[in-house]
């Protein structure tokens, strides 16, 4: 079965995105803390890790740094970085840590 992180701080948006993506049959591991996020993705090597881009209690940017420094994890796990920021400075950052980066409606 293919694996899903979902790291947000929000509760209701992470149960959100967490019970539509089970409805489509992937096991979704729910975290609410960016240091959670680190441990559990390098312990369980999810197929994907969705980060939200915005967090009052850290740098997601730096989170999924450290994540995709691990060559283990490099190989055998994506990240999608979620946020309503689209400016270009947010874009060039983001890009060497997040496979995929989803800008979101305001």
């Amino acid at each position: 079965m293919q694996t899903v992180l979902i790291a947000d701080e929000q509760d209701g948006r992470r149960s959100l995105l967490a019970s539509s993506i089970e409805r489509h049959g992937f096991e979704v591991t729910r975290i609410s803390t960016l240091r959670q996020c680190e441990g559990t993705a390098l312990a369980t090597m999810p197929d994907v890790v969705l980060v939200d881009g915005t967090w009052a209690t850290g740098d997601p940017l730096i989170s999924c740094s450290r994540l995709t420094s691990d060559p283990e994890f490099a190989l055998k796990s994506r990240i999608v970085l979620l946020s309503k920021q689209a400016d270009e400075d947010y874009l060039m950052a983001a890009a060497p840590v997040s496979y995929t980066h989803l800008t979101l409606p305001t």
